[in-house]
């Protein structure tokens, strides 16, 4: 199983360092992907600053979208952001000292009911990273 962090995701559909180990764990037959509903709202954002910055067109921030959002229905396992992950997220905040949309991805990664040694927690932050190898998830950090 892994659960992608949207700062892992949005290299597979923008070429940046680490979009090829990112492809390869996606294209891996036997992988299940997770992500929260909260990196659909995430990936649309970081298209959106991309077309902002100039260094996409909107159609190609279009294209990105279709691409993202038909993948995401065809293969990935999209969790809900409930209540049970925001008090953990909340826990992570204080305890952590982590922002708010990082507290919640790696609280719903946290949160998949099966042993966090079945997780791989996929992020290109390094502090995060580091945060979810200390609650126990192992990590993949593609820009490594």
């Amino acid at each position: 199983m892994l659960f992608f962090d949207t700062s892992a995701l949005v290299k597979r559909y923008a070429d940046e360092q680490g979009t090829q180990t990112v492809d390869r764990l996606i294209e891996t037959p036997e992988s299940t992907i997770i992500v929260t509903s909260l990196s659909v709202i995430e990936i649309a954002s970081a298209f959106r600053r991309k077309y902002n910055r100039g260094e996409i067109s909107e159609q190609q921030r279009d294209g990105l979208l279709v691409s993202f959002f038909e993948e995401a229905t065809e293969r990935f396992t999209i969790i809900p952001v409930d209540e049970r992950i925001f008090e953990t997220a909340f826990d992570l905040v204080l305890g952590d000292d982590l922002r708010t949309l990082d507290s919640l991805q790696l609280a719903a990664a946290l949160s998949v009911p099966t042993p966090n040694s079945d997780i791989t927690f996929v992020c290109a932050d390094k502090t995060l990273v580091d945060v979810a190898e200390q609650h126990g998830l192992a990590t993949n950090n593609p820009r490594n």
